[in-house]
Parts: C-alpha cells; sequence; structure tokens
C-alpha cells in the first residue's frame, strides 16, 4: 500500500544520494512510500519496476543494486523484506498510522531453509541423488564412478572478459563481486571498452574525483549501472587533459 512521505530539499545535496545515478534517487524516494511508519516493507523489485518506474526502460535489479551497495536500504535474512535505515530520522510520520507488522530487522529470526529455486537450473541436492524417499536414482555408479572417489575440484571463478581492466583502472576498489555482475550485465565490445578506460582516465583528473581523498568517486557498480562514462565534463577539464596526454 503506497503512502504519502515527505521530501527535504538537503536530500539532492546528500553525499550519498549524489553518488546515485538519476533513476536509482527516483527508485529510492519510491520506496519510502511503500515502507510502513517503521521504514520497514516487503521486498518486490520487479512489483516496484510496474508500480513506480512503468515507462522507464531501466534495469531494476541494477537500480536495486545500487541502493542496497550504498546500504540506503538493507535487506533482512532470507531476501523477502527490506528496510530503511536512515526513514526514522528523515520522516515525520503520521501518529494514527498503523503500527509495523513487520519484524524489527534487529530481532527478525534466521532463515532456517534453503531459498526457494527460482529456475530449472540443476540443484545441489539433485547432484546428490535426490530427496530421500523420492525413488531417487544416483547416477554415479552407474557411470563407474565409485562413492569413495574424490569430488572434482570447484572451478575457479572467473570474471567478465575485460573487466580486469576496467577494475585496474577504475580508482575506487569497492564491492568488486557487484561491480563484475554489473559490468557482465553491459558485456562491452571493445570499441565500448575503450570509450569507458577513456572516460574513466579523464574523470580521475576532475576535480569532483579528486576531492576529500575520492570520497566523492561512485562505486565502481554505480558507475557502470549510471553509464557515467557518458557524462560530459567541463570544457576547461578536457582541455587541460588533452594538453596533458
Amino acid at each position: 500500500m503506497a503512502r504519502i512521505r515527505t521530501i527535504k530539499p538537503d536530500f539532492f545535496t546528500s553525499e550519498d544520494i549524489v553518488l546515485l545515478s538519476p533513476l536509482a534517487r527516483l527508485f529510492y524516494i519510491a520506496l519510502w512510500c511503500e515502507a510502513d511508519k517503521e521504514g520497514r516493507f516487503a521486498w518486490k523489485p520487479k512489483t516496484f519496476k510496474l508500480r513506480y518506474l512503468p515507462g522507464d526502460n531501466c534495469d531494476i535489479e541494477a537500480l536495486s543494486d545500487e541502493l542496497l551497495n550504498a546500504r540506503l536500504v538493507v535487506l533482512y535474512e532470507g531476501g523477502t523484506l527490506a528496510y530503511i535505515p536512515s526513514f526514522g530520522k528523515h520522516q515525520h510520520i503520521n501518529p494514527r498510522e498503523t503500527a509495523s507488522v513487520l519484524p524489527d530487522p534487529k530481532t527478525a529470526p534466521k532463515r532456517t531453509r534453503a531459498p526457494r529455486v527460482a529456475d530449472a537450473s540443476p540443484r545441489e541436492e539433485d547432484a546428490q541423488g535426490g530427496r530421500e524417499g523420492k525413488g531417487s536414482i544416483n547416477p554415479l555408479p552407474l557411470l563407474g564412478v565409485g562413492a569413495t572417489d574424490p569430488p572434482a575440484d570447484p572451478k575457479v571463478h572467473e570474471f567478465p572478459p575485460g573487466f580486469d581492466r576496467f577494475w585496474q583502472a577504475y580508482p575506487r576498489k569497492t564491492a568488486k563481486p557487484q561491480a563484475a555482475k554489473a559490468f557482465a550485465r553491459l558485456r562491452p565490445d571493445e570499441p565500448l571498452l575503450s570509450r569507458m578506460l577513456a572516460a574513466l582516465a579523464l574523470q580521475r583528473q576532475s576535480a569532483q574525483w579528486q576531492r576529500d581523498e575520492g570520497q566523492f568517486i561512485p562505486h565502481p557498480s554505480t558507475w557502470l549501472n549510471g553509464r557515467r562514462w557518458e557524462d560530459e565534463l567541463a570544457a576547461e577539464q578536457n582541455d587541460a587533459f588533452l594538453g596533458a596526454v
């Protein structure tokens, strides 16, 4: 159920907000309308996309990652509920509003069962012979593999092609798995990757990125999700950079 919320003018200059992409800022405001008086709500990104961003061609998972990486939204254990940590500091709630029926995130019970499988990919329990009592057959003896054979070595995690070049060039080494996920969604070819690296070289020299020891450099996943290589810097910064090359 959507609720009426308020927004303060200093929201737009807050340090944790200016680093977000424009749509992520709008999405964050929309989530205030989802939150109850304690800032708690059910976490349903696909529903939020239809409800608050129906006309925008955007990746709701990428926008969600931005808010989660910035800790503006925090998920409960299990990932079906969420809360906004600073909600009570910035919202004046009508005292007649219904009390929250969701558990306090500090005392919420831990997840005691595996997450529900959302696709048809093989599950770990299937690879181990299926559920007990279901008549499942372990295929390993049929293939001549003994029960005492050592397990195969786990595959080494591989990042998307070209990601290592991006990561080496990016000055803020934060949340590498989320950055790799955002990079994989983009799947940049060589020309695009070259554009991205050239933009990074330019932006690293900007006053904003050098200010306060890099405090205003966005997280790498935020930079990727927001297509920040397309940002336009001041002409004098561009001239200064080209003159130094």
